[in-house]
């Protein structure tokens, strides 16, 4: 596990993704000295932290019960994607360790919008394995009528303290530049095989990681095949599909 500052993520999207914004402030938890309540942040019993294993600047959200949201300004009709690391720290007393994201109306805090990618229809519920660091992702449409929300991570009394980090929530890439050749790819987030298909021949396909490293180049020539993706790890990466001269680049969830 390596810390990936929001500077560096930044500049990744932009090679990439085009104009793409991270819609989080102080994602990376950089900003804000260690015991302070996180700067940019709403919410309660949080803190900067320092993780103990990665020996890096974390948010987290103390022992027992806490929270950490913030608000977005979104566009409805459009999608986001939600990014991040996270981890339970094993060594506090209490038993749990069980929390579910959410994103909520801002408005209308009873109504949370539906996930795709999450756990559960409304919600997303982190892994409940001690003393390691996994990524999330998922993503969700904004309905009409929204133009904020709130992405909140709350814990109830019980449960050990949650370690965050590189927390992204940015709208999700149009691919139109391949629209006319009705490319299409699925599912999206994928486990071991993504499907991709178009109405003339993908010359190739080439997936980079969220550092911006090529780590796969899959020559195709075919209108639909079958990829193989068993041998990336779980995370967020970038997918150029090629079509004649024309490129698109869309994002890929590995899970």
């Amino acid at each position: 596990m390596k810390k990936i500052t929001l500077t560096f993520l930044s500049l990744c999207f932009s090679i990439f993704l085009g104009h793409s914004q991270n819609l989080i402030v102080n994602g990376d938890f950089e900003v804000g000295a260690s015991g302070d309540a996180v700067p940019s942040w709403s919410g309660y019993k949080n803190r900067i932290a320092t993780d103990d294993i990665l020996n890096t600047q974390i948010g987290q959200i103390e022992n027992g019960d806490g929270s950490l949201f913030q608000v977005l300004a979104v566009t409805p009709g459009e999608t986001y994607t939600v990014s991040l690391e996270y981890r339970w720290v094993g060594s506090a007393g209490t038993a749990g360790s069980d929390l579910t994201i959410r994103v909520k109306d801002a408005d209308n805090l009873p109504f949370n919008l539906p996930l795709t990618g999450g756990t559960m229809a409304d919600g997303f519920t982190l892994d409940s394995a001690l003393d390691v660091w996994f990524t999330a992702s998922f993503s969700f449409e904004v309905p009409a009528g929204i133009t904020n929300v709130r992405f909140l991570m709350f814990k109830a009394n019980g449960n050990k303290p949650l370690n965050v980090d590189n927390i992204v929530v940015e709208q999700t890439l149009s691919v139109s530049s391949l629209e006319r050749f009705d490319f299409t790819f699925y599912p999206n987030p994928a486990q071991d095989i993504l499907h991709i298909s178009a109405n003339e021949n993908i010359s190739k396909i080439e997936i980079f990681n969220i550092m911006g490293k090529k780590v796969e180049e899959i020559k195709i020539g075919l209108s639909q095949t079958q990829v193989q993706l068993s041998n990336l790890n779980t995370g967020v990466y970038f997918m150029k599909t090629y079509i004649g001269n024309n490129v698109g680049t869309s994002k890929l969830i590995k899970k």
